[in-house]
């Protein structure tokens, strides 16, 4: 893409008709080189070696809340020890599945999430003010609730629990308890 915009701007000038087509299409090129960049910190956000988990939370639930409009509180303590690269990256995920299922379905305002620890275990809570669910239909229903059932899989996969509270019209809370390190 880097090459492409070099293109497009080496073909100043152009005629004046062709000129906005081409401001335009620079725009447009700039944009999406943002979004690469804004998807490429979501897929595997080198910020979790550099800087740890809570602060790669903090950057991503801010943009997110930028993005979206979504009103989010993040509350974290500091982490120690750091939790390893497999509870960072699973924690991470969860937070992000979480707050594209709150943002694509529940029709909430605002979000809460908290990290903390307890001893050798970290205790993270998601709990929104949107519509809820039936969480025993959505889990009956083949090939739905897909979100959900990432998330099941990434606390499973670190030894952790998992404990999704909600009801329709009451929110929903996720609670996820596990430890710090991966003990596999």
């Amino acid at each position: 893409m880097t090459a492409l915009k070099l293109i497009l701007t080496a073909l100043e000038p152009v005629p004046k008709r062709a000129r906005s087509h081409l401001q335009e299409s620079l725009r447009l090129l700039d944009a999406l080189v943002q979004q690469i960049r804004d998807l490429s910190l979501d897929l595997r956000p080198s910020q979790l070696a550099h800087l740890g988990l809570v602060e790669t939370l903090q950057g991503h639930v801010d943009r997110w809340a930028h993005r979206t409009g979504l009103v989010i509180h993040f509350a974290a303590a500091r982490l120690h020890p750091r939790p390893g690269q497999a509870i960072a990256t699973a924690c991470f995920r969860i937070v992000q599945e979480a707050l594209t299922n709150i943002t694509r379905h529940a029709r909430a305002r605002q979000v809460w999430i908290a990290l903390r620890q307890h001893d050798a275990a970290l205790d993270l809570r998601i709990r929104d003010d949107g519509k809820g669910f039936d969480l025993d239909a959505v889990r009956a229903r083949a090939g739905q609730g897909l979100g959900l059932l990432g998330i099941e899989e990434r606390v499973r996969l670190i030894g952790g629990q998992l404990a999704i509270r909600t009801a329709p019209g009451k929110g929903t809370e996720i609670q996820v308890w596990g430890p710090l390190r991966h003990s596999r």
